[in-house]
């Protein structure tokens, strides 16, 4: 049987295209967490559970439990950072969850996430969308004795200073303003999902918010998933961070 983690595990549990691998490249410009990029992404599309039949079954160890454990077994070794969809876990979300790390959630208006997500795949699913499971997860850490700390993409583009002391100071950590810059180039964490994350390898900070309205919709498929998304986001987004309401645990 696994021991626990002997050091923290910090989660962030993200909708996509919400600066997620943006915030990810801040904590691994500190350099004091071993840092791990969706790792529950190989049990959705690519292990023997998996929930989406966007992929063949590649690899055959990534279930959700051994994942936990993998996350679990590095953390004998060195804090660990992980960032993931809060959808790739699936039922099993509970898992981790329920388990000793400290659990923070990115969000993202849906009008502009969703879109960004549909430029790539345009057969997006609800569950891909990643509101649905994002809002229960939040709803879920209170239950197992946590308290979940929820950023707004929006605020953390817009004050990208502020918002990274104020998620310092939740999960305990001193905060490091020279990680907020970093150098351009792709990162071997990113390599299994490289084909996301050219934004990403070209950034060398966190991105300002663009001027104007969001996109233009056409597929009323894809609007309908936006509209179903936006109270599932006014949700989260009333109970954000900032940088004046969070103390440290």
């Amino acid at each position: 049987m696994d021991e626990g983690p002997v050091h923290p595990v910090r989660a962030l549990w993200a909708v996509p295209r919400s600066a997620s691998t943006a915030f990810e490249r801040m904590v691994i410009e500190r350099g004091d967490h071993h840092v791990l990029d969706e790792p529950f992404s190989a049990a959705y599309y690519h292990g023997p559970e998996r929930r989406s039949p966007r992929y063949p079954v590649s690899e055959p160890s990534a279930t959700v439990a051994r994942i936990v454990a993998d996350v679990d077994r590095a953390a004998r070794r060195e804090p660990v950072f992980v960032k993931d969809m809060a959808y790739h876990p699936g039922p099993e979300l509970d898992r981790a969850l329920s388990s000793s790390w400290c659990h923070s959630f990115l969000v993202r208006d849906p009008r502009w996430s969703i879109p960004s997500m549909a430029r790539i795949w345009p057969d997006l699913t609800e569950e891909e969308a990643g509101f649905t499971a994002l809002a229960r997860a939040v709803d879920r850490v209170p239950e197992a004795g946590g308290d979940p700390v929820v950023i707004d993409s929006d605020d953390l583009c817009r004050d990208p200073a502020g918002v990274v002391e104020a998620w310092c100071a939740a999960m305990d950590l001193d905060p490091d303003p020279t990680a907020l810059g970093w150098e351009p180039g792709m990162r071997p964490e990113w390599e299994r999902w490289r084909d996301w994350y050219g934004a990403s390898a070209e950034s060398t900070g966190f991105a300002p918010l663009r001027a104007g309205g969001p996109p233009t919709v056409d597929d009323p498929r894809l609007r309908d998933l936006i509209q179903a998304s936006l109270p599932l986001y006014a949700e989260l987004a009333a109970n954000c961070v900032s940088p004046r309401s969070v103390r440290p645990r």
